[in-house]
């Protein structure tokens, strides 16, 4: 099983939409993450505990995901590795069949997390600037986001509540 999911790097200079894919394949069980370099440990271990200490289901499966971070978009730094976290932990939950929806290749989220499980959502000013909001309409992507992020009427929204529904003591 594989998907993709939209999100967003923020550079130095611009943001831009960066493309999130990952699999499930029968082989060792683990879950590896790509294209992050030394934050990719990091991400993976917060996304273990927080899956853990919840108890989740989840199968014995190896979980690949990558991070496509094309040359140009700028240096890698926490400051914009920290917007992945959500969309690479919603990536992996969705292939371990434990989220109520049927695909992610046309979503786009970003966003953070805390050990705890508390999700961060960027500000409007972060995530969706003018530039953004026009990239994300002309993929036709649908912005899976809280209700209280208020964004233009045209663009299409899931709530992130009703995406974690299953999920015990996660933080929205």
């Amino acid at each position: 099983m594989g998907t993709e999911i939209q999100s967003c790097f923020v550079g130095k200079q611009k943001k831009n939409l960066v493309t999130l894919f990952g699999y499930s394949s029968r082989s060792v069980p683990g879950i590896e993450i790509n294209g992050l370099g030394k934050w990719g440990k990091l991400v993976k271990e917060k996304i273990i505990f927080i899956t853990r200490s919840r108890s989740l289901p989840i199968p014995l499966k190896r979980f690949v995901l990558n991070v496509e971070v094309l040359d140009g978009m700028g240096k890698l730094e926490t400051s914009n590795v920290q917007w992945l976290e959500l969309p690479l932990l919603t990536l992996y939950w969705y292939l371990a069949s434990l989220l109520p929806i049927l695909t992610l290749e046309n979503c786009f989220l970003a966003g953070s997390l805390s050990p705890r499980g508390e999700i961060k959502h960027p500000s409007k000013d972060v995530i969706f600037s003018n530039e953004m909001l026009e990239k994300i309409q002309e993929y036709n992507l649908n912005v899976i986001a809280s209700s209280s992020q208020l964004l233009p009427q045209k663009i299409q929204t899931i709530d992130i509540k009703d995406l974690f529904r299953d999920i015990p003591s996660l933080e929205l």
